[in-house]
């Protein structure tokens, strides 16, 4: 008999707002889901927990999914962090904005490019994109 694999927080990112499944009232562009198994049913992603499906999205609305830190994962200080993203929680100047525009209307649309180029991590990128009125990136 297969050992359950350990549970595992799942972050699942939207490429749009979506309904949080555990608050209807309440629309989210991510959601952490705790499992222990994924599955695909035709064109949905399947979350499980000791056999009892948990969560059910259509493939066509993720972004993407990557487990988040657990007790075998370290999540990252807020110092490795920084040093990592020297920008991290810095406001953004005019001239930051300036530059991130003229970048993206030239083509440039990877984030994690955008984010070394401004010494910012890549979720901030894509944020200050769609503050300043551009669709979000996938």
């Amino acid at each position: 008999m297969e050992t359950p694999a350990a549970p595992t927080a799942f972050r699942i990112t939207f490429n749009d707002y979506r309904q949080d499944p555990n608050d209807s009232d309440v629309l989210r562009r991510a959601v952490t889901i705790h499992a222990d198994r994924l599955t695909f049913d035709s064109d949905h992603l399947v979350l499980w927990l000791v056999g009892t499906e948990v969560g059910r999205f259509p493939l066509g609305v993720i972004e993407s999914i990557h487990p988040e830190a657990g007790p075998d994962r370290q999540r990252e200080s807020p110092e490795e962090l920084r040093a990592r993203y020297p920008k991290m929680g810095q406001p953004w100047t005019q001239e930051d904005d300036t530059r991130l525009l003229a970048l993206y209307q030239q083509g440039e649309r990877d984030l994690d490019t955008l984010g070394k180029q401004f010494d910012r991590k890549p979720s901030a990128i894509r944020s200050r994109l769609a503050k300043l009125g551009l669709e979000s990136l996938g």
